[in-house]
């Protein structure tokens, strides 16, 4: 952590970062999501890390912005990001005009005072499972946390099989792997699912590969009165007993570790021979 301070700008109604030095404060949690501030996922949750953890700070979507991934959406230096303060229940929070990576991007560059040491994003309501969680914006604000030398936790909960959304077991379950991942080295990042039961039907939790596809779910806004709403998955996604998706269905909390975005091996072959260019 260093003891300079941050260099930074920020007004109502723009977001304007300069920060050359940005100092990180061990113990900050940030809680974003990409169903929207108003979401209750995220104010039982922002509300839950304050009551334990103290240094909670909330910056999210003004809007919901479900499947954005880790995109910041489009940006003009010139003119900024729309930002109003918000209050959720007397956790200081910020609406943005952008996705949650943008949210979370902002934070780790100081926007909001020294970046935060952990990225809790969610709770997201449906399932985020598989080799498709790259599309989540959940997981995608986690994974941007990892870009900047943070850990990042994702929290989905299985909404679709139940009549009232059992929201406290996530929040239960996200506070305890939260109080993990602050012991963790960083950059550390889990995506965990939660079954849509409560606490105590939960089987208990176990380490889970990705779905080869898996699942994700999200809406389009309204377009001249019609909406389009997907739902997305293939007829092979839980069909392996030892993945997420499977296992989330069958009662218990899922725990994947991610990584970010890593260069992998190179090919056995010349570079120049790729693009046909002659050696030089």
């Amino acid at each position: 952590m260093s003891d300079e301070p941050t260099s930074r700008h920020h007004r109502e109604g723009s977001i304007e970062v300069d920060a050359t030095v940005v100092e990180r404060r061990a113990g900050r949690i940030l809680v974003t999501n990409d169903d929207g501030i108003d979401s209750p996922g995220l104010r039982l949750l922002a509300v839950a890390l304050a009551e334990r953890f103290g240094d909670v700070l909330v910056a999210a979507p003004s809007s919901d912005l479900s499947g954005t991934g880790t995109g910041i959406g489009r940006y003009d230096p010139d003119v900024g990001v729309g930002l109003r303060r918000r209050d959720v229940d007397g956790v200081e929070a910020y609406a943005l005009d952008g996705p949650p990576g943008l949210a979370v991007m902002a934070a780790s560059l100081g926007a909001f005072g020294p970046a935060p040491e952990l990225v809790v994003s969610g709770v997201n309501a449906g399932m985020n499972t598989g080799h498709s969680v790259v599309h989540s914006g959940t997981v995608g604000g986690a994974l941007t946390a990892a870009t900047f030398g943070g850990s990042g936790l994702a929290v989905s909960l299985d909404v679709d099989r139940v009549d009232e959304w059992p929201w406290a077991t996530a929040v239960e379950v996200a506070v305890q792997a939260t109080a993990w991942l602050l012991t963790a080295p960083a950059p550390s990042v889990l995506n965990v699912n939660v079954p849509g039961l409560p606490h105590d039907r939960l089987r208990g939790a176990r380490w889970a590969r990705l779905d080869r596809f898996g699942y994700f779910n999200l809406a389009s806004a309204d377009v001249q009165g019609e909406a389009l709403t997907m739902e997305v998955t293939d007829r092979s996604s839980g069909l392996d007993p030892d993945c997420d998706t499977a296992l989330c269905l069958d009662g218990w909390v899922t725990l994947t570790a991610l990584t970010s975005v890593e260069h992998g091996p190179a090919p056995d072959v010349d570079a120049a021979e790729v693009v046909k260019l002659s050696a030089g």
